[in-house]
C-alpha cells in the first residue's frame, strides 16, 4: 500500500496510477468541496480547564496558553481522532491558524469539561479574520457569548469577523484583552453602520492579507484532498494511517507552511513542488517568493 517514497499507494500497481487518482481527486473531490464554507467551532467559557496540547502534542508553552482565552472560537477539525500514540482519544482544533489537541476522557467527554463552564458546539461560515470598522455610535450592539450582558458599539472601534450563524456575526473586539461575542452585521447597513477592511492590524500579521488569504485558501483546498484520499485508502486498505494536514503560521513577515503527520520531502515531493508553483503564482509582481525547506514551505521577502 505504501510506495518507495512514503506515498500511499495500491500495492499491485505503478505510480501512474498514483497519479491518475490525484487528477481524478484534484478534478472532482476539490470542485465538490470548494462550495463547502460551513466549519464547526467548540466556544467553551474557561478553555484553559481543559487538558489541552500543542500541534506537536506536548503541554502548551506560556504563549500558547494566552490564546485560551475565555469563549475562544475553536474550529473543530477532526471532532473525534487519536494522539500519536495510537489510543489517547481527543479533539483536534485549530485557535487563530494554530493547531492544538482537546483530550478526552474514556467517556467521551472533554478532560476538564466539568470545569470549563459553558460549552457550545455551533455551525457556522468562516470569515478570513477580516477587520470591521464601526461607523456610528450605538448603531451596532454587541451580545456576550453567554448571553448576560449587552453593550453597544463605539465610532471608530474595530471588531474582527470570525464566523457567521444564522444571520449573526461572531467577533473579537480589539484591544490588549480579547473580548468575544456577537454582532448582527445586516448587509443593508455595510456603509451606513459598518465597514470591511480586508487589513489585518499589523499587531497580528505583517503578511498582505491578499497573501495570506491565497496561501490559506491553497493550503485548504491541499487538505481537503489529502482527506479523500486517506479516506478512500484507509477504507479499502483497513488502514489507520493518521491524515497529514498543511498548517499555516504568520510569523511576522513570514509565512510558514508546515506538513504535519508527514514529510513534504520524503512522502509527497512530487505534490509540495505542484504546491510550491501555485503558491508562487500567488506572489507574482510582488516583493514576496516561496521558498521549499526540509519540514514545509515559506513565503518571505526575497
Amino acid at each position: 500500500m505504501e510506495g518507495a517514497g512514503g506515498e500511499i499507494v495500491s500495492g499491485r500497481h505503478s505510480g501512474g496510477l498514483k497519479g491518475c487518482l490525484v487528477a481524478v481527486a484534484l478534478a472532482g473531490l476539490a470542485q465538490a468541496w470548494a462550495g463547502s464554507g460551513s466549519d464547526e467551532f467548540l466556544i467553551v467559557e474557561r478553555p484553559a480547564r481543559l487538558v489541552v496540547l500543542n500541534r506537536y502534542q506536548q503541554n502548551l508553552t506560556p504563549n500558547e496558553l494566552t490564546l485560551l482565552q475565555p469563549f475562544v472560537p475553536m474550529k473543530i477539525l477532526r471532532s473525534r481522532d487519536l494522539l500519536g500514540d495510537g489510543f489517547t482519544p481527543c479533539t483536534r482544533v485549530e485557535i487563530g491558524g494554530t493547531e492544538f489537541f482537546l483530550i478526552r476522557e474514556d467517556a467521551g467527554l472533554l478532560a476538564g469539561e466539568t470545569h470549563a463552564g459553558a460549552l457550545t458546539t455551533t455551525a457556522g461560515f468562516s470569515h478570513p479574520w477580516d477587520t470591521v470598522h464601526v461607523l456610528r455610535n450605538g448603531g451596532l450592539r454587541f451580545s456576550a457569548p453567554s448571553g448576560q450582558g449587552e453593550s453597544f458599539l463605539a465610532a471608530g472601534e474595530r471588531i474582527v469577523r470570525i464566523f457567521t450563524h444564522s444571520g449573526r456575526t461572531y467577533v473579537k473586539r480589539s484591544g490588549g484583552a480579547r473580548v468575544y461575542g456577537w454582532v448582527n452585521l445586516a448587509p443593508d447597513a455595510e456603509g451606513r453602520l459598518w465597514s470591511l477592511s480586508h487589513l489585518v492590524p499589523t499587531a497580528e500579521s505583517t503578511i498582505p492579507v491578499r497573501i495570506r488569504d491565497s496561501v490559506q485558501a491553497a493550503l485548504s483546498r491541499t487538505n481537503a484532498l489529502l482527506v479523500n484520499l486517506y479516506a478512500y485508502f484507509n477504507g479499502t486498505s483497513r488502514q489507520h494511517r493518521a491524515t497529514p494536514r498543511w498548517q499555516m503560521e504568520p510569523e511576522g513577515t513570514v509565512l510558514r507552511c508546515t506538513l504535519l503527520d508527514g514529510s513534504p520531502e520524503r512522502d509527497f515531493a512530487e505534490s509540495t513542488r505542484y504546491l510550491v508553483r501555485e503558491l508562487e503564482n500567488h506572489v507574482l509582481g510582488t516583493d514576496f517568493g516561496v521558498f521549499q525547506y526540509p519540514r514545509g514551505i515559506e513565503i518571505r521577502p526575497k
